[in-house]
């Protein structure tokens, strides 16, 4: 998909978040699992009636990440471009998703949403992904720190690997 050729909205927002979400799934596999829920747009009236019978809800967040990170049971994003704020029915049904154990939030860029999920998923057991995103990351850990993309110089299991004198930067 072309963007530069696209004016900026909510939808090109998304494009560069799953771009990137997808530039990185070898590295991070749980952003496989990232998926957009397409409740948007003008349909015509029996084609939304068709949609509601089949299960469309009014105020879905945008994304979803179902994956538990950090006493939650999934990440939810609503994206919002410019002055756009959540409706009613976007506010109500985020709060039921996080009264049931999600963690929701409003994300009004690609950046700041890709600072979200890197900070959801940082948690996992032995990969810290704010600090070392190239790293890649294998069972419960990262490795590969011949390589010349990883590890940083902030990285905790790797930082003695490192030849003296010399830093690595993610």
């Amino acid at each position: 998909m072309r963007l530069q050729n696209m004016k900026a909205a909510e939808t090109t927002e998304q494009i560069k978040l799953f771009n990137w979400a997808k530039s990185r799934e070898n590295i991070v596999p749980e952003l496989r699992l990232m998926y957009h829920i397409p409740n948007e747009g003008k349909r015509s009236k029996s084609g939304g009636e068709i949609l509601k019978a089949a299960g469309l809800r009014a105020g879905v967040p945008d994304i979803c990440l179902p994956v538990a990170r950090m006493g939650y049971n999934a990440l939810y994003i609503e994206m919002k471009f410019g002055d756009n704020k959540p409706t009613k029915a976007q506010r109500e049904y985020m709060a039921a998703l996080e009264a049931a154990g999600a963690k929701v939030t409003v994300c009004y860029s690609a950046e700041t949403a890709r600072e979200v999920i890197r900070h959801y998923l940082s948690p996992a057991e032995g990969f810290n992904l704010v600090n070392c995103e190239e790293a890649v990351k294998t069972v419960n850990g990262c490795e590969g720190y011949d390589l010349p993309f990883a590890p940083c110089d902030k990285c905790k299991k790797h930082i003695n690997h490192t030849p003296k004198g010399e830093t690595r930067k993610c």
